[in-house]
C-alpha cells in the first residue's frame, strides 16, 4: 500500500476511537460563558486560552453574564526540596499546584461540590546554571497552570453533561 492510501486509513482509525488532537476541546452545551471567582491571573489566562481554542466559550466579568460560575476557594503554588547536595543546596525540587473549587449555575444551584485538583512536577536544580533553571521553573509553572485549566474545563464539562442527563430523566 502506498503512503497516500495509508494516511487516510490511519486518520479514520484515530477518529473512530474518539482521538482528538491535543488542545481540541469539545465543550458541553451551556458552557458558552464562564465566570471564575477568586482565581489568579495566570489561571484565568490559561482558561481563556483553552476556551478560545475550543471556539465555543469565553470568560465573562460578572456572574450575572455567565452560564457557569466557578468559585475558587483555595489556590496555592509551592515548592518542596526533594534532595540536597553535599553543600546543602537543593538538587531536586517538586512544584505543587493545588486548586480547590466548586461549580454552580447562574441560579446558584451546585453542579459540582467542592473539588480539589493537584498538579505536581519534579525537576533537577543544577546550581551551576542558575539563570537557565529560573527560566525552566517559569516554563514548568506555566505548563502546570495550563494542565490545571484544562482539567478544570474537563470537570466543568462533565458536571454540565451529568446535569443535562439528570434534567432529561
Amino acid at each position: 500500500m502506498t503512503s497516500h492510501k495509508i494516511i487516510p486509513f490511519i486518520f479514520l482509525l484515530l477518529t473512530a476511537c474518539n482521538y482528538h488532537l491535543r488542545g481540541d476541546i469539545a465543550l458541553a452545551q451551556g458552557m458558552d460563558t464562564l465566570y471564575i471567582e477568586s482565581a489568579s491571573g495566570q489561571l484565568q489566562q490559561e482558561i481563556s486560552k483553552s476556551l478560545k481554542i475550543a471556539s465555543a466559550g469565553k470568560l465573562v466579568s460578572t456572574p450575572a453574564e455567565a452560564a457557569v460560575v466557578v468559585k475558587i476557594s483555595k489556590e496555592t503554588l509551592k515548592s518542596q526540596i526533594l534532595s540536597m547536595n553535599a553543600a546543602g543546596r537543593s538538587n531536586q525540587l517538586e512544584l505543587i499546584y493545588q486548586l480547590t473549587f466548586s461549580i454552580s449555575d447562574t441560579t446558584g444551584k451546585p453542579l459540582l461540590d467542592r473539588q480539589e485538583l493537584n498538579v505536581k512536577r519534579e525537576y533537577f536544580n543544577d546550581q551551576t546554571q542558575i539563570l537557565g533553571k529560573a527560566n525552566e521553573e517559569f516554563v514548568i509553572r506555566a505548563e502546570m497552570y495550563k494542565q490545571a485549566a484544562d482539567a478544570l474545563i474537563g470537570r466543568i464539562n462533565t458536571a454540565l453533561e451529568v446535569n443535562s442527563l439528570e434534567k432529561a430523566h
